[in-house]
């Protein structure tokens, strides 16, 4: 994937303009300010503590509606759930407690990719949570279900599996082996159903070009995201969680929400056409 596929989604949240809740914590008039650009994309419902410079049930310059809650990440999913938003965005509340509680209402497994793009190459990359990844059958059904995901976008997407060493590095520890096995198994179970997924081994420049990469587990995922965003200036535009509804996850560190909101808005558009399970 290129720019060309981010302006599309861009375009494709303009035109939807869809519904989406927004987590805020301890918010102040920076965060708030923010968000009000986001708004391009979609209805914007605040969800949790807006900040005394918010302090309307709509603001009508930002088209920013508020829920105030003391618990915005129970409230956030009930949103969600009860249909009463198109999507949600995580914004800045804490991860643990928000992941827990979507997982728990929606009784899934919470598997989530990053779409980040550096230079003109967009793609997916996960697992970047640092408890996530840990198994063979998790990192399988990142590439599968995230294959699915792009699909549903008008993508065919190409598959990078990586793993700790090249393949001449076999024999130099049990680990590296067992990260080189993993990562062929990986790749040749991905193809049987359907996708296109090679073992590219450690050498993650060989990946450029394609539309997702695995990671050999959520540390190592982890490290690459925040090196490419906090290191290399990449642009992230959230990680949608991939399920039948629309939830993107969005880091704290980040200084605006323009990128998640815009997904999540465009992937509402898309799921409310076709509805179905990644």
């Amino acid at each position: 994937m290129d720019a060309a596929f981010i302006r599309s989604l861009q375009e494709k949240a303009r035109a939807n303009h869809a519904r989406i809740g927004i987590g805020v914590w301890k918010a102040d008039a920076d965060l708030i300010a923010s968000l009000k650009s986001a708004t391009k994309y979609a209805d914007l419902v605040l969800v949790g503590d807006a900040g005394s410079g918010c302090d309307c049930k709509l603001d009508p310059v930002g088209n920013l509606d508020v829920v105030r809650t003391e618990e915005p990440w129970s409230e956030l999913v009930r949103l969600l759930k009860s249909g009463e938003i198109d999507g949600a965005v995580r914004g800045n509340l804490p991860a643990g407690r928000t992941m827990k509680c979507l997982a728990r209402e929606f009784n899934i497994k919470v598997r989530r990719l990053a779409l980040v793009e550096q230079s003109g190459w967009a793609f997916l990359l996960g697992p970047v949570g640092i408890d996530e990844g840990e198994s063979l059958s998790d990192r399988l059904e990142l590439a599968v279900q995230g294959a699915r995901f792009l699909q549903s976008l008008g993508v065919l997407p190409k598959v990078s599996v990586l793993s700790a060493g090249r393949m001449e590095d076999r024999g130099r520890s049990e680990r590296v082996d067992r990260s080189l096995d993993e990562g062929e198994q990986i790749a040749a179970l991905a193809r049987e159903a359907g996708v296109d997924a090679a073992h590219k081994g450690i050498l993650i420049e060989s990946c450029r070009g394609d539309d997702i990469v695995i990671a050999p587990e959520g540390v190592s995922g982890n490290l690459i995201f925040r090196t490419l965003l906090l290191v290399c200036g990449a642009n992230s535009f959230g990680a949608p969680v991939l399920m039948d509804r629309v939830f993107v996850d969005s880091s704290r560190a980040r200084s605006g929400f323009d990128g998640p909101v815009m997904l999540a808005s465009c992937m509402a558009g898309a799921t409310s056409k076709n509805r179905r399970r990644f």
